[in-house]
């Protein structure tokens, strides 16, 4: 009987454990953005302020961007359905969209180094390092956020 007594106490210990483990990282996948950056990148209220004050004067660029990259690319596939890839018109569009993906990049990378500048010198190399390489090979198919 002790032994019976013994096991479901650890059995119990046991779900308790997991259950706890499951929560602490189902909590921490549904963070905000912002929770996010300033547990991961250990920042100060006043820097995180800053950084969505950068964010909130970036959100009309950035939404000139997309508008932009959505009139392009709706202009490549009226095209493509035409037949007409091989077009002035196509080609014209192709360097627009071009155009306005490496305008979209240049701005954000240049946001990036913004938001970078007010983290603590360590925290914004590793955060650079991070979203650095996600603007460089980002595909302009869905929205980004800072996450």
């Amino acid at each position: 009987m002790k032994r019976l007594v013994l096991f479901l106490l650890l059995v119990v210990a046991v779900a308790a454990a997991a259950y706890g483990v499951t929560c602490y990282f189902n909590s921490r996948r549904t963070e905000d953005q912002w929770t996010w950056l300033r547990r991961e990148f250990h920042l100060s209220d006043p820097q995180l302020a800053r950084i969505q004050a950068l964010h909130r004067a970036y959100e009309p660029v950035c939404a000139d961007h997309c508008h932009r990259i959505m009139a392009v690319q709706t202009r490549l596939a009226e095209l493509e359905q035409a037949g007409t890839k091989d077009s002035p018109d196509y080609a014209a569009a192709l360097q627009a969209w071009e155009a306005v993906k490496r305008e979209c990049n240049e701005a954000t990378l240049q946001h990036l180094r913004k938001v970078a500048a007010e983290m603590d010198p360590g925290q914004g190399r590793r955060y650079l390092a991070l979203m650095v390489p996600r603007i460089t090979h980002y595909d302009h198919r869905e929205p980004r956020g800072v996450r």
